[in-house]
């Protein structure tokens, strides 16, 4: 299966300073200011495809497609209160939070209550995010988080923050885009599995740990493994008798101690040739 970057997702955001400031400068100043930061972000959100956007007194609520999209909206939410000036030395700042909305599936809570706990248990200029939404973003958007330093107990689940690293570009997303539609099927004795953005290993051997078991004398206990990195499938090999590979259209050769990048279709035999042994080959195939 993919990774299911698409799920949709929910942001809670709001100011914090209004209170120091309708001090020091009245409530009506203070809430034009709050206003203006609420336009701000209003537009953000809207920039990002935000749905059911709803602006209260100090707070904004937001529905996102994707993760990704949240995540976005809100950086750019928090660079555009950033550069408001202070006002009589106060200076307001974003506090976010955001979650995917089937949080509620686990935490049996509304998901805009989870987003606004985030908030309440952080520090301003920060955004905050639930680790079940980080598994949700593209890798380029995964890069950007880090934890925090100290998280409130009253938060039932991990928490992360989105740094102030530079976001992806656009060429990066794509790059994303297309490696998580890829998938490499592979099959033995009538199983197959799937090797994804999701699930990007995949191990074979003589031992029962391994995804794929082959039971055969000349077979290493872990013999060899197929890896999904940076867009390309890698047949990577530990053994001793080394990791046969029969391509479409290529002759065997046999890999030892080293990695080789896979086609489009083929066959491995674990410390045999595939041509002695097809019974036992792993099967392999780009989808």
């Amino acid at each position: 299966m993919a990774e299911q970057a698409s799920t949709r997702c929910v942001l809670y955001a709001d100011i914090a300073g209004g209170v120091r400031l309708a001090v020091k400068l009245g409530e009506a100043e203070a809430g034009y200011a709050v206003e203006r930061c609420l336009n701000r972000m209003s537009r953000c959100a809207e920039a990002y495809s935000a749905s059911a956007l709803e602006l209260r007194s100090d707070a904004l609520v937001a529905h996102f497609p994707d993760a990704d999209s949240a995540l976005l909206a809100a950086r750019e939410m928090r660079e555009r209160v950033r550069a408001l000036p202070p006002m009589s030395g106060i200076k307001l700042v974003l506090r976010a939070g955001v979650v995917p909305e089937s949080e509620s599936e686990t935490e049996q809570e509304d998901p805009e209550k989870m987003a606004a706990l985030l908030v309440e248990s952080h520090n301003p200029d920060s955004i905050a995010v639930s680790e079940s939404l980080s598994q949700r973003l593209s890798p380029s958007m995964r890069r950007m988080l880090g934890r925090f330093g100290e998280s409130s107990g009253a938060v039932p689940f991990p928490v992360l923050e989105l740094g102030d690293a530079p976001p992806p570009t656009p060429a990066e997303l794509r790059q994303d885009a297309m490696q998580s539609q890829k998938l490499l099927r592979v099959s033995f004795r009538g199983q197959s599995w799937v090797i994804d953005t999701a699930h990007p290993t995949l191990l074979f051997g003589r031992e029962t740990g391994n995804d794929i078991v082959v039971s055969d004398p000349r077979v290493s206990r872990q013999h060899a493994r197929i890896e999904l990195r940076n867009g390309m499938f890698y047949l990577a090999d530990s053994s001793t008798n080394g990791t046969y590979l029969l391509e479409e259209g290529s002759p065997e050769h046999c890999i030892k101690r080293e990695e080789f990048a896979l086609s489009e279709k083929g066959h491995i035999g674990c410390g045999f040739s595939v041509g002695d042994n097809m019974l036992d080959a792993v099967a392999f195939a780009l989808d």
